[in-house]
């Protein structure tokens, strides 16, 4: 079998092409990158630049000749934190597939998961604490391992690029430049450990993953790591020289020199956050990590039968739901919420799909009674046969279910969200508390609040409904379910009527 996996990253694109025997060993047939920084000039305009934009379907249309070439049965393709953002993503995405790649755009806990499961197969876990960091262009991935297991892992809707452009330094960059790079990025960390388990293990080494870890490990001895104290003194020679210097006197790849001081101290600051222990570099990612996950379930390349999972689900609601207008109603409600949300989510098509099956049956547990109607859910829907969905896929949903009222999920308290996986941990506090937002919104059940828009700044999420008759009720119910949705952001919550 041959598998081609393409990384539509926010720096570089990647393919790569094995074939594959029954016993799951590979053969690497082609490898192939292009840096063409989809993510440069995003956080001002919110958008993928003309020239990226070209030079990203350039490339591509190059892979798919090399992936046509070796006859591949699958092609697998997914777009991270470049294409989460953009607002001119989808145009990107569907020009793509007519040129043959259709891109799957995936979360950033989806990211870490297929890190995860490249690393997992190109060495053994060591028995002592070891984290996972995978710095991309637009977001980075941290997975704790323990013993082999997986103890917890986010990730960071900030990479090199997004980093660089916040950062903004002069050329050459000067200390004040420095002061203020440090100072965001412990604005960032602080937030972050606010979505981490209050105990974590203090990992004795950090496993890297990406092209920027890669470029600062040569500038150690011995090119593939480093420790905290050498990427100081490697930082301090970035620092003090300008893009051109970098290039010629340190050796930089002239396409990453411009901004290779800004991951130095992004590098340092995360090693520093979880306790200076030394970096290694592995020459895998999340290529790797599509190609087992395609492995692992017999070479298909996505969730397969899409239309049988719809089918699925709508039997369920069918059978179950008391009000199917107002479940249809909630699930449009949420998925509004989801786009508007999605660049401080990091979500993908993927979670957008689990909302919508989360919220079309959150209330199917009204058939076994109203109270507890949340916990009923979870149970239906964990025991309801629903073809076309991966157990682990089944478990989200039911987490989904389970959530969209009452107190919200905390893995100490609750033993069957405990039981996910971590990455998928995360998605469910997003997802339950996007329905649970949209359920307030619907709660008399007349669809009054007819749709929404959104405004988001440093310090509050407004929300403004279009609603027809008096909504006060729905807005109340908005300002005390919506709790979750403020927490996670990290912001106060104004809701209001155009």
């Amino acid at each position: 079998m041959r598998i081609a996996a393409v990384d539509v990253g926010s720096n570089s694109i990647h393919l790569v092409v094995v074939e594959a025997d029954p016993m799951g060993g590979q053969l690497v047939l082609a490898r192939e990158k292009a840096m063409v920084r989809l993510a440069r000039g995003e956080a001002r305009s919110g958008e993928i630049g003309p020239e990226a934009f070209r030079a990203g379907l350039d490339a591509l249309a190059q892979m798919a000749k090399v992936i046509q070439g070796f006859e591949c049965e699958t092609v697998m393709a997914c777009g991270t934190a470049a294409l989460r953002d953009a607002k001119n993503a989808q145009v990107f995405v569907m020009e793509a597939e007519s040129l043959g790649i259709a891109i799957q755009v995936i979360s950033g806990e989806e990211e870490a998961r297929l890190i995860h499961q490249a690393v997992s197969h190109a060495i053994p876990f060591p028995l002592e604490p070891v984290a996972l960091v995978d710095i991309g262009g637009g977001s980075t991935e941290l997975t704790w391992v323990q013993a082999g297991r997986v103890a917890a892992s986010i990730s960071l809707p900030w990479g090199l690029q997004r980093l660089a452009d916040a950062a903004q330094t002069s050329n050459p960059p000067t200390a004040h430049d420095l002061k203020r790079l440090r100072k965001m990025i412990r604005r960032i960390l602080k937030k972050a450990r606010k979505d981490l388990p209050t105990e974590l293990p203090e990992p004795t080494l950090i496993l890297g993953t990406s092209g920027t870890l890669e470029d600062l490990a040569k500038g150690s001895d011995d090119g593939r790591g480093f420790t905290a104290e050498q990427l100081r003194a490697y930082a301090l020679k970035l620092w003090r020289t300008d893009v051109q210097q970098r290039t010629e006197r340190l050796g930089v790849d002239p396409k990453r020199a411009e901004v290779l001081h800004v991951g130095a101290i992004w590098a340092l600051s995360l090693m520093e956050w979880l306790g200076t222990p030394p970096l290694r570099h592995l020459p895998v990612g999340l290529r790797e990590g599509m190609i087992w996950e395609a492995l692992k379930h017999g070479g298909a390349a996505i969730p397969p039968l899409a239309d049988r999972r719809r089918a699925s689900i709508e039997q369920l609601a069918a059978r179950l739901d008391p009000d199917p207008g107002h479940s249809r109603h909630v699930a449009l409600l949420a998925d509004q919420l989801f786009l508007a949300l999605q660049p401080h989510f990091e979500l993908g098509d993927t979670e957008r799909q689990w909302l919508a099956f989360a919220a079309r049956v959150h209330d199917v547990g009204f058939s076994v009674s109203e109270k507890d109607h949340h916990k009923h859910g979870e149970y239906l829907v964990r025991n309801a046969a629903l073809p076309g969905f991966w157990p682990e896929e089944v478990d989200v949903l039911a987490q989904v279910v389970r959530f969209h009222r009452g107190k919200p999920p905390h893995h100490a308290k609750h033993e069957a969200f405990r039981a996910l996986a971590p990455w998928h941990r995360q998605v469910v506090r997003k997802l339950a508390a996007l329905v649970r937002g949209a359920d307030a919104l619907d709660r008399r059940r007349r669809q009054a609040v007819r749709g929404l828009s959104v405004d988001i700044d440093d310090d509050t999420l407004r929300v403004h409904l279009e609603a027809t008759g008096d909504v006060e009720p729905e807005m109340e119910a908005f300002r005390e379910k919506a709790a979750l949705l403020g927490t996670l952001l990290d912001r106060r919550i104004e809701v209001t009527v155009v």
